[in-house]
């Protein structure tokens, strides 16, 4: 079945538009694996192409809807432009197309690879330069210890981004925005005792985090038994520098902290809090270390040590496990960005929800269970996948316990999962709002007909309140998804307001001269038994 989805997909999706981009199929499909549960190739140059003008047909349309005063059409204007700005520069339009596939390579291991194609020559957005412009030996994966459960590592331009930001929402005019960008420099001084520009200046275009699971250091949480003890979890933020600025500034601010322990030897700086005892979910030891080219912050000092005993050799790390070297058979060792994610992180979530369980007396419920079955699988449940920008575009190579298919349907299905369950609630909401609109109405067209009986001795009409100035010309339209209309006699009047569809409202209303709002005389359009009753 899964062959037979990935066939229909490759001939619906890429035969309409092969003619015309023959040359980026050739370039996409070069990367794949035929043969696998997956092969996919989308021409996007069709839908890209002239995003930006696409974005301008939005803006008119959103601008036009009724109701709106001329500031709100205004800041609408401006959050569009602001939008299309970041489209046209960002590169997006620059894609030509995207490929994917999926092929076993061994029991419980598939791999999988990505392309996200622009053609040589085409890659003037920032999107192709922000997270690097050179694949590159990732030396961050040195810094891995053996007990980690994520790492990830990425090319990232900072400086570059603070500018895009900083151009682009100063020039939006969108109210309080360049305010806001403009008070940020100071609030970081403030928060870091460093200034902005410097502490971007002294980055060396790459991050990483870390986090460690240890199954031979358990903790067991405070009241909690033998029975419920979970592995020691460590976190830590890693920055590649050019120089120590980041550091002094916060080894400066924490200088007069008695509880600050200091390290200094040959190659390493650190300074580690101690906090006071009491009972945590995980050993707490903030700490940040500047070790030659690489700034730390972490969650423990140990775990930077083990980092550092790692990189020169002293300590086996990740590479050094099995898992790790079965997940990088035949990945790129030169790349961008890397991520790597280890079966441990799905067995201690799925123990701390099993002990969540059995504290709460909800051992059985099927909703977490679904959700535990979904990302779970048999076999190796981690992944290792590297990011390289070629000059062909963006691709993206790596293997997993899970196919490519099962991830991507499982992608699609979980908005799909939450749209079905947020839908009615959705559409419930904005039938009422229009309905508590409709009635909201009613009562000032009542208010606008008083005022229209002291003048002319009669009622009016929709047109002739609208006329004396009573009433907004927007009432010749539908309002929030109703239509009005007034029907008036010698002394009296029936102001109706009844949905353009279900889906704008569920019930009618109506007014006389009385005041008192009533439902539809229609039973269609008033809850049961209370056609033609006053509303609560």
């Amino acid at each position: 079945m899964r062959h037979l989805i990935a066939v229909v997909l490759c001939v619906v999706l890429a035969t309409s538009t092969f003619a015309q981009s023959q040359t980026g199929f050739q370039a996409v499909t070069s990367h794949l694996d035929p043969g696998g549960d997956l092969f996919l190739y989308v021409s996007t140059e069709q839908w890209l192409k002239g995003l930006s003008v696409q974005m301008n047909q939005w803006r008119d349309f959103f601008t036009a809807v009724p109701g709106q005063n001329n500031v709100d059409q205004e800041n609408m204007t401006r959050f569009f432009d602001f939008l299309t700005r970041l489209l046209k520069n960002s590169g997006i339009e620059e894609v030509r197309g995207f490929g994917m596939s999926s092929i076993a390579r061994g029991q419980g291991l598939y791999g999988s690879t990505a392309m996200l194609y622009h053609g040589r020559g085409n890659a003037s957005g920032y999107l192709w330069s922000l997270f690097g412009k050179t694949p590159h030996t990732m030396d961050g994966i040195n810094l891995l210890p053996a007990s980690t459960a994520l790492g990830s590592f990425t090319d990232l331009d900072l400086p570059m981004l603070w500018s895009i930001l900083d151009k682009e929402v100063g020039q939006s005019g969108i109210p309080g925005a360049k305010e806001a960008m403009q008070s940020l420099p100071a609030q970081f001084a403030l928060a870091t005792g460093v200034q902005l520009d410097k502490a971007l200046a002294s980055l060396a275009g790459e991050c990483g985090v870390v986090v460690t699971i240890d199954d031979t250091r358990a903790i067991a949480p405070a009241g909690a038994g033998p029975s419920m003890q979970i592995p020691d979890i460590r976190a830590m933020l890693v920055l590649k520098v050019k120089n120590e600025t980041i550091f002094n500034a916060l080894d400066a601010a924490a200088a007069a902290n008695p509880a600050v322990i200091r390290t200094d030897r040959p190659g390493l700086k650190m300074r580690t809090m101690m906090l006071p005892a009491g009972p945590r979910p995980i050993n707490m030891r903030p700490s940040i270390a500047q070790n030659g080219e690489y700034f730390f912050l972490s969650s423990s000092d140990a775990l930077i040590e083990e980092a550092l005993a790692v990189k020169a050799g002293t300590k086996p790390g990740l590479k050094s496990r099995d898992e790790f070297r079965k997940l990088a058979q035949s990945v790129p060792e030169q790349g961008n960005s890397f991520t790597f994610t280890s079966q441990k992180v799905t067995e201690t979530i799925n123990r701390i929800v099993q002990m969540n369980q059995s504290a709460t007396g909800k051992g059985n419920d099927p909703q977490v269970q679904m959700m535990m079955n979904l990302f779970s699988s048999n076999g190796t449940a981690g992944s290792y996948r590297v990011f390289a920008n070629s000059d062909e575009g963006w691709l993206f190579t790596g293997n997993g316990g899970q196919s490519a298919s099962f991830v991507l349907l499982s992608a699609m299905a979980a908005p799909l999962i939450m749209a079905s369950i947020a839908s009615p609630s959705l559409l419930r909401s904005h039938q009422a709002s229009n309905e508590t609109s409709a009635v909201a109405s009613l009562r000032s067209i009542t208010l606008a007909e008083g005022t229209f009986m002291r003048s002319q001795r009669n009622y009016g009409d929709l047109p002739a309140l609208i006329r004396a100035g009573l009433l907004d010309s927007r009432f010749n339209a539908p309002v929030s998804g109703y239509q009005f209309s007034i029907g008036v006699t010698a002394g009296n009047f029936t102001a109706i307001a009844n949905p353009v569809s279900s889906n704008m409202g569920r019930y009618g209303y109506f007014v006389n001269p009385d005041g008192v709002i009533r439902y539809s005389t229609a039973a269609v359009l008033a809850p049961p038994g209370l056609a033609g009753r006053p509303i609560q």
